[in-house]
């Protein structure tokens, strides 16, 4: 589930709006680069067919196959697109 963040005036987060979707998601440690360069750890990423409008602010939930729920926040978000097009093929968000 996507949990897309409301923010106010000033940008903060006050709350979220839960978005319900279906998504590949990999388990998997390795290092990568936030949005301010530098680098964190990421312990999972999901992959989201098609457009999706993602921010930073925003909290991911998925449940695994042994009954746990897993939430995670953005740490790097990741647009891929069809070969020479502007279509988005899909978006992966890193947490």
């Amino acid at each position: 589930m996507h949990r897309k963040a409301i923010v106010d005036e000033w940008g903060r987060p006050g709350g979220f709006k839960d978005v319900p979707l279906t998504a590949k998601v990999v388990e998997e440690q390795k290092l990568i680069k936030n949005a301010k360069g530098e680098e964190v750890h990421s312990i999972v990423e999901a992959h989201l067919e098609g457009p999706h409008l993602v921010g930073m602010t925003d909290e991911f939930v998925y449940r695994t196959q042994l009954g746990q729920e897993i939430k995670f926040r953005p740490q790097h978000i990741e647009v891929k697109k069809f070969l020479g097009t502007d279509d988005v093929k899909k978006v992966i968000v890193y947490g």
